[in-house]
């Protein structure tokens, strides 16, 4: 039975990182190499043996009680070898060895308390406005159409009349095609496929009760993601399910130039060659930003979508890298990915999907058939005693202004001249002014 993580933290943030028996000191984490940077000396010793067997095994204490931390003990390898040695028991027992713990912990507190001014009193409690990852929808189709359809496989339907701005997910489900446009439609994008005249209507609503349905349901709207990925021209990675940048040519870095909402230009990295700090070499990977989009029930009448970023590995800028090789790299870059880091990248990816405008709109025909997702980030007020300083870095631009485009696209209004230069105005946010509380 494994010592459960809340035990294991407990003792070590009491030890102070270095070993418990007297005289030792040896401090339990070393400065290792580049690609392992922390090495770990120190050992969790039972008091008690987890063991019945084992030294000072005798005891009445549970399986449980074992692993639990008044029967734990911070050592290094050579002291914890010691004290578990054969005949130490006469000279380690209980008693010495949790009174040795408590007495190095004693120390620990004292010196902490000396050096730093550690108080136990509570901080003033602050009202701060928290931010997320999660975008409101504002807006879902209203309905849902299934029709029945001659193809026997989703891949030999091509939708067809399709205009650029529309979408057209679908799904193949007990024979029939369902999907958010209109299936009466002589001239929808799959008359070709259905019978037309067999179409069935619902209520959206009606299958949020259904966990079948409702699976349906997610599945459209994820095709809907999809479609709004591809337009922008990001790749669908289906093995971890998200969306990431791949350059035009391997092997080439790749920027996106953004208009933030405070300047005309700006660009960011998206496919990169990380560079080693101490020598300036390139390094044997690529990374490439991505993001994990999904749909979330709040309610039964509120949607949300959340924005995970995440980053792609490549060997070349092109060829995913050997999963057994990704864990670490991923994990070191996200493990220094601390709060303002992790907020712009939310920002980033909500600008970038909403092309800088107040909304993310898919249209299915008629207006009561469009998903429009907001890209104001969920946020609410919380009173607590904060976070620190060097964290609490402060931003404004909370929400993209409303521009007549965007109006035009909301309100299904015709817009004289769209895109006429051929260019997508993609955002990000600029994190380097003030107004408002970072925490997310």
């Amino acid at each position: 039975m494994a010592v459960p993580l809340a035990q294991q933290r407990r003792l070590l943030q009491r030890s102070g990182n270095v070993c418990a028996f007297p005289g030792c000191g040896l401090l339990l984490t070393a400065e290792g190499t580049p690609d392992d940077p922390v090495i770990v000396l120190g050992e969790i010793a039972h008091i008690v043996a987890e063991s019945p067997n084992g030294p000072r095994g005798d005891s009445p204490l549970t399986p449980v009680e074992r692993n639990l931390y008044p029967n734990l003990i911070l050592l290094c390898n050579q002291h914890h070898q010691l004290i578990d040695s054969d005949g130490a028991d006469a000279t380690y027992t209980v008693a010495r060895l949790t009174a040795m713990r408590d007495d190095h912990e004693a120390r620990v507190e004292r010196a902490l308390h000396g050096r730093h001014n550690v108080t136990t009193e509570l901080p003033p409690a602050r009202q701060d406005t928290v931010y997320s990852n999660l975008l409101p929808v504002q807006q879902m189709p209203r309905y849902i159409y299934g029709a029945p359809c001659t193809a026997a496989r989703e891949a030999e339907i091509q939708p067809k009349n399709l205009p650029d701005a529309m979408a057209a997910p679908f799904v193949l489900r007990g024979g029939c095609l369902w999907a958010f446009q209109d299936l009466r439609d002589a001239d929808g994008p799959f008359a070709h496929v259905i019978t037309a005249a067999e179409t069935e209507q619902h209520l959206t609503t009606e299958w949020y009760a259904e966990p079948n349905r409702l699976g349906w349901y997610l599945a459209l709207l994820n095709r809907c993601l999809n479609k709004l990925t591809g337009r922008l021209g990001l790749r669908l990675d289906r093995d971890h399910h998200r969306y990431y940048f791949e350059a035009d040519e391997p092997g080439t870095p790749m920027e996106v130039t953004y208009r933030p909402l405070n300047m005309q230009k700006a660009t960011r990295s998206v496919v990169w060659q990380p560079k080693k700090k101490s020598t300036g070499e390139p390094r044997d990977y690529w990374l490439h930003r991505a993001v994990a989009l999904r749909f979330i029930q709040a309610t039964p009448t509120t949607w949300l979508l959340s924005i995970r970023p995440e980053l792609r590995v490549t060997s070349d800028g092109l060829h995913a890298l050997d999963p057994r090789n990704i864990g670490r790299r991923v994990t070191r870059s996200k493990a220094r990915m601390y709060n303002y880091d992790l907020l712009g990248e939310v920002q980033f990816w909500r600008g970038f999907l909403g092309r800088s405008t107040p909304t993310i709109t898919l249209g299915f025909g008629v207006s009561a058939q469009q998903l429009v997702i907001a890209t104001s980030m969920g946020s609410g007020t919380v009173r607590w005693p904060g976070i620190p300083e060097e964290h609490a870095k402060p931003f404004r631009n909370v929400e993209y202004l409303d521009d007549q485009a965007s109006w035009a696209e909301a309100e299904q209004l015709p817009e004289e001249d769209d895109e006429a230069d051929g260019t997508d105005n993609i955002a990000i946010w600029d994190n380097s002014v003030s107004d408002g509380q970072v925490t997310a």
